[in-house]
């Protein structure tokens, strides 16, 4: 599948599209409610090309932002032709706002037992409304896996609260009936950003994992999905079917992809 997560700004699939716009990637993956990993979304920016250090350094450089959407604002190409020079400075200005502020972060104990119980928090900032996070073994884009592939264990659903703190359920709710959600992801619904106050959609979100069995060194960290235009007035474009969509269009590099510093955690 080619473009699975994304939140707002996100690239969206022709099916969703099709079907309604309030379920375009660009609205995030609110009907892939399940484990998800930074290698599906192929269509995002990648902030900081070391997440990109074992590809061939052409592509790794293709891919990072400054590339893959900020010039292509800049020269005018695609989606931004026949944009006014002042309207594309104006848009390029405000995703950077937004690019400048966004951050995730994982906490969890770097030393554990086999099978101990233990907690992972992440937190996280940035884009307009929504955000998704996911746990993950390396901060690889491409070669990441679910921290499940690595031995661990989720116990139960992902608790997520809002920027307020206030504690939401709506993400696993998504779940269909019967199935357990002991996923990796979680989004987070927020607030609308506010650029000129420098607030934009943010939270926490804590799993309760058993530590892999096997002792050992293990690399862990938090991958956050995150969109830049539709934060902006000259970003959000609203089509004849209602649904909003980035400036760059519903495949476009809008969004990104930000990981947390990864922790070794010693189990043993």
């Amino acid at each position: 599948m080619k473009h699975h997560l994304m939140v707002a700004g996100l690239s969206g699939g022709v099916l969703a599209l099709a079907v309604s716009g309030a379920w375009a990637w660009s609205g995030g993956p609110l009907f892939n409610a399940t484990d998800l990993e930074a290698k599906c979304a192929v269509c995002h920016s990648g902030v900081g090309r070391d997440q990109l250090r074992l590809e061939p350094p052409a592509f790794a450089a293709s891919e990072a932002t400054e590339n893959k959407h900020y010039k292509r604002i800049e020269d005018g190409t695609g989606a931004y032709q026949g944009m006014p020079v002042a309207d594309r400075q104006k848009l390029l200005a405000d995703i950077k706002v937004v690019d400048e502020n966004a951050s995730v972060s994982i906490s969890v104990p770097q030393n554990l037992k086999p099978g101990q119980e233990a907690q992972i928090m992440v937190s996280a900032k940035g884009g307009n409304e929504l955000l998704a996070v996911a746990l993950m073994d390396t901060d690889l884009r491409n070669q990441g896996r679910a921290i499940q592939g690595d031995g661990w264990l989720i116990l139960g659903l992902p608790k997520v609260w809002d920027s307020d703190g206030q504690e939401q359920t709506k993400w696993v709710d998504r779940r269909g009936p019967g199935l357990r959600k002991n996923i990796n992801s979680a989004v987070i619904f927020d607030r609308k950003a506010d650029l000129a106050g420098k607030r934009f959609a943010a939270g926490r979100v804590t799993w309760t994992v058993k530590a892999p069995q096997e002792p050992g060194t293990y690399s862990i960290t938090a991958v956050l999905f995150y969109g830049t235009e539709k934060a902006s007035p000259l970003g959000a474009v609203t089509t004849p079917t209602g649904a909003v969509l980035p400036k760059g269009g519903a495949f476009g590099p809008s969004g990104r992809i930000l990981f947390a510093k990864p922790v070794s955690v010693t189990v043993r």
